[in-house]
């Protein structure tokens, strides 16, 4: 194949450039920095021509007017106490986010922030103009949980006036609770597992745990990787312990989700929850646990340990493992007969664990 190689050394630098740009003619003499390309003049100009004409029509396509139009959005929030009465003097932050800067009449800041205070009956209103897609409230005042909320305004003129509600929990008495997001394969199907909510790990010789405070037993049904049955049971083995459904508290936006006291009754020893690839358990608020308890002669409760599970347990089926695994969080209160489930996340008892697995929600 006959080679043509460029003679002027004026135009190396811009064939060169042209070959940087992966254009992939190259010359096999090495006595530069790199391989020089090797091409006619004609096909240079041509390519340069080329190359010139695409960034022109790239440049004019990014060029072109912004297609968004400025709208004037106005939202609403009263704020109201765990009683429904209005909270005076709530610190309201709304902030706002633009589409990115692209077109060049973009002003450049792509977010804004609206800050005021709630009055007498507990309202605050904003209205800014701007081509706002999104907006995040967030309620704060001293000695309350922070609530906040998002809301999407999709760019349309019926989302453009929201009304928000939000209700602002007291912060009570948060207290030094064991608390762990926990994940984790079954060691075997088809038999009760121990787990220790104190040290955060299945029993000895599974775990580093010592107490059975709940067991669980997995068993499933694999028919392929998309088909599957499976049955998580829940079992408190020691005399007094138990689950109960806990009743809906949540708030409106609160970041305190979960429940403030446990209830007395009502526990029940046993809780069978089934999983499938079509099914899963209905959804909860979450539970109330008791475990340790230790029963007078009557029956009645003389000592007890006292929790909470927000949510409900999550099952892994494993269609492709050779094990199972499943999922929950818990919180329990270490003082005997200590029905408080306010946590304080600063002052977490469970030690040694991994990313992910800290409880930061009160």
């Amino acid at each position: 194949m006959a080679r043509i190689v460029v003679s002027d050394p004026s135009l190396w630098h811009g064939a060169h450039c042209l070959g940087r740009l992966s254009f992939h003619f190259w010359i096999v003499q090495r006595n530069r920095k790199c391989w020089k390309p090797e091409i006619t003049i004609m096909k240079i100009k041509i390519l340069f021509l080329t190359l010139v004409m695409f960034l022109a029509t790239v440049g004019h396509s990014f060029a072109q007017p912004a297609t968004y139009q400025t709208k004037t959005w106005s939202a609403r929030v009263k704020v109201i106490g765990e009683d429904g009465q209005p909270v005076s003097g709530a610190s309201i932050s709304i902030f706002y986010t633009l589409p990115p800067k692209i077109f060049p009449d973009d002003s450049g800041k792509y977010n804004g922030k609206i800050s005021g205070l709630t009055d007498t009956n507990g309202l605050f209103l904003a209205t800014h103009n701007d081509r706002t897609g999104a907006l995040g409230i967030q309620v704060q005042k001293t000695g309350y949980y922070t609530s906040h909320i998002g809301y999407e305004i999709y760019f349309d003129d019926k989302r453009l006036n929201p009304s928000f509600i939000l209700v602002l929990k007291k912060i009570g008495n948060p207290i030094p609770m064991y608390a762990k997001k926990q994940e984790m394969a079954f060691p075997e199907l088809d038999k009760p597992i121990g787990f220790d909510l104190e040290a955060g790990d299945w029993v000895t010789p599974y775990g580093k745990g010592f107490h059975t405070d709940i067991s669980f037993r997995a068993h499933r049904e694999i028919k392929n990787r998309r088909e599957f049955n499976a049955d998580l049971t829940i079992i408190f083995p020691n005399q007094g312990d138990g689950i109960v459904v806990a009743p809906d508290e949540s708030a409106a936006g609160s970041e305190f989700k979960t429940s403030r006291t446990a209830t007395e009754n009502g526990y029940q020893p046993e809780l069978d929850l089934h999983y499938s690839n079509t099914n899963q358990p209905p959804g909860v608020f979450g539970y109330f646990i008791r475990v340790r308890t230790e029963l007078n002669q009557d029956g009645t409760v003389k000592s007890a340990l006292y929790g909470k599970i927000p949510g409900n347990f999550r099952f892994f089926a494993g269609t492709i493992k050779p094990t199972s695994g499943m999922g929950f969080t818990y919180y329990l209160n270490p003082t005997p007969n200590d029905r408080n489930l306010e946590f304080n996340p600063k002052r977490n008892l469970v030690t040694d664990m991994r990313a992910g697995e800290e409880v930061k929600e009160p």
